[in-house]
């Protein structure tokens, strides 16, 4: 008998709850409902109104979240771009929240930050009304020439822990055994001297220092000068141009300088889809020094030839893949090489501005003679695995954290090695 009197309780409550629930549901719909009719009729403040209080019933919802930034944009309120910044956090690669953020900052004459977004809408909704708008005001920049800004500028700062601090890591030229902590400076700076909608033009300058705790000798300072150019041919082609001089010291001493230059060519298969094909020719120039006797010697030159194929799976996942092959032609013979890579890697878009990007590489480089330090002619299996997380504050600060793992497998001793790199930077974009 007493069963009955808690059955009936627990049905009760059961029903009130369903009922709650489904009134709750009941009432963000019609906040909803009615803030879409209000931004029809184009009353921004009830709009406002209605989709500030769908997310009281329901927070951190994307759609409302979406809706209300718009409202706040068209109104003309201070607080849309935070709130469209907000509503991107969700899904990067959400192609409205990217429209709506790029016809912001075109209404506000920022015209280079409109571009960044148009063109996202652009390569994450190919063909699509979100495409077509956004190409819309991109015309409408190239066409007004507005205040465009034609300079930018990334600084990066952080701390690594190298496990086996090497110079040179492409070819272990020196290995230290020794572990060691760095600071690392870099700073890059770029001048746009031609942005239109089918040709780009920029020349650049990079500044990269690193600075050891204890292994002052490995201390690197790199400054690199380039010069850039992209022309669009097709919708389906684009033909890029890079050329870079790169001077190096170690150890404030003079170690390298090159010249490189490097075409490549944009096939793009549509939503998202392209391959790269690249070639690479470089000049290098080492110079001698009390550190480093006899590095004259690794003066030559490199070509290289490779393909990249990048996949996007959905809005959340990319996979990129790769293969390249070049040959190191030197002084002396036995620093020369012929090397092939194969790469791949994951990139995956998260909620709250967040990305991780996985890579793996697998490098074969074959010596062309033997040198005094091997009995017979260097083989190095050069195998990598990286991670890294990519955090978002603004859209000027992200916070980077990453990992590395490298096993040279090589039949020299002096270059069979393993090492590992923690990363922790702050990078600033101006």
């Amino acid at each position: 008998m007493k069963t009955i009197p808690l059955l009936a309780v627990l049905i009760v409550f059961l029903s009130l709850s369903i009922t709650i629930s489904y009134a709750g549901e009941t009432n963000y719909q019609k906040h909803v409902a009615n803030g879409i009719a209000g931004m029809e009729e184009k009353d921004y403040g009830h709009a406002a109104d209605e989709f500030r209080a769908a997310l009281n019933e329901k927070p951190d919802d994307p759609m409302s979240t979406l809706y209300l930034g718009i409202a706040f944009s068209r109104a003309n309120n201070k607080d849309a771009e935070a709130v469209l910044v907000k509503a991107l956090t969700y899904n990067f690669q959400e192609p409205r929240a990217n429209l709506e953020l790029g016809i912001y900052y075109f209404n506000h004459a920022i015209y280079d930050e409109a571009k960044d977004y148009f063109e996202n809408t652009i390569k994450f909704a190919p063909d699509t009304d979100f495409s077509a708008k956004a190409e819309e005001y991109l015309r409408k920049i190239d066409k007004t020439g507005g205040p465009k800004r034609q300079w930018a500028l990334n600084a990066s700062i952080g701390e690594q822990y190298d496990s086996n601090v090497i110079l040179g890591p492409e070819d272990g030229a020196v290995v230290s055994r020794k572990s060691d902590w760095r600071t690392i400076f870099y700073l890059k700076g770029r001048y746009n001297f031609l942005k239109k909608q089918d040709a780009e033009g920029s020349v650049g300058y990079g500044l990269y220092q690193s600075l050891h705790n204890r292994l002052h000798d490995f201390n690197v300072t790199q400054h690199m000068f380039e010069m850039k150019a992209a022309r669009v041919l097709s919708p389906r082609l684009t033909l890029k141009g890079l050329y870079t001089y790169e001077y190096v010291y170690v150890g404030w001493d003079d170690y390298d300088y090159a010249h490189s230059i490097s075409p490549s060519l944009i096939i793009s298969e549509g939503s998202g889809l392209y391959t790269e094909i690249k070639y690479e020719y470089s000049r290098i120039h080492f110079q001698e020094s009390e550190s480093f006797p006899g590095n004259s010697d690794r003066t030559g030159r490199n070509n290289l030839i490779g393909i990249t194929q990048n996949i996007p799976l959905n809005s959340f996942v990319s996979l990129n893949a790769g293969y390249s092959h070049d040959e190191e032609t030197t002084r002396e013979r036995f620093w020369g090489y012929r090397g092939n890579k194969l790469s791949a890697g994951t990139r995956f878009y998260l909620p709250r501005n967040i990305f991780i990007d996985l890579s793996g590489e697998y490098y074969n480089a074959r010596y062309k003679d033997s040198s005094t330090a091997s009995s017979g002619k260097r083989e190095d299996n050069i195998y990598t695995a990286g991670i890294s997380v990519i955090k978002a504050l603004s859209g000027t600060y992200t916070v980077t954290a990453g990992g590395l793992y490298i096993r040279n497998d090589s039949n020299t001793d002096s270059y069979d090695y393993k090492r590992g790199i923690t990363s922790v930077f702050i990078n600033a974009k101006f």
